[in-house]
């Protein structure tokens, strides 16, 4: 994922609701600058977020509804959605991948079976859980970079409308 990938929201919270249909999840109404108002949902909020709050928001360009993160400005306080993903159980299909390819080495290669089997569980490991949670974590690391990076320019750009050129 790249900058492209993300569009970037920033301005006051205007009202907060639990999302009924969602459990943890809640309702953003956000003011913008030019007094439009943007409905947002996001999973679930870590830090409180205040009315007349200033925030920033990232979105999937994608999915435009669904907030990824959101920082609170006015407390310093935010909730990353990429970030907070975390490690996943080998579910019943990935234990029976290993069992059927531990008996297929077990009927080929006999006692050398031990170690290949070893060595495809830590390669399936590798393949299904850790190159995703990284992938996760860098696309989350990119999201907090690129939105302090947006609010800056964003308050450099609203701070110097009134000035007379």
């Amino acid at each position: 994922m790249n900058e492209s990938n993300y569009m970037f929201i920033h301005g006051w919270v205007d009202d907060v609701v639990r999302d009924a249909t969602v459990p943890e999840a809640h309702r953003i109404r956000l003011r913008l600058a030019d007094g439009r108002i943007e409905n947002l949902s996001l999973g679930r909020i870590e830090s409180p977020v205040r009315l007349g709050d200033e925030v920033s928001v990232v979105v999937e360009r994608a999915r435009h509804g669904r907030a990824l993160a959101l920082m609170d400005h006015t407390t310093g306080e935010g909730t990353n959605v990429l970030r907070r993903e975390g490690r996943r159980w080998p579910a019943e299909s990935d234990v029976l991948i290993i069992a059927a390819t531990a008996g297929s080495f077990a009927v080929t290669l006999g006692w050398g079976a031990v170690p290949a089997t070893l060595v495809f569980a830590l390669l399936f490991w590798l393949v299904t859980a850790k190159l995703p949670q990284t992938r996760r974590h860098r696309a989350a690391a990119l999201v907090d970079y690129l939105m302090d990076r947006e609010y800056c320019r964003w308050r450099a750009g609203h701070s110097r409308e009134g000035v007379v050129r």
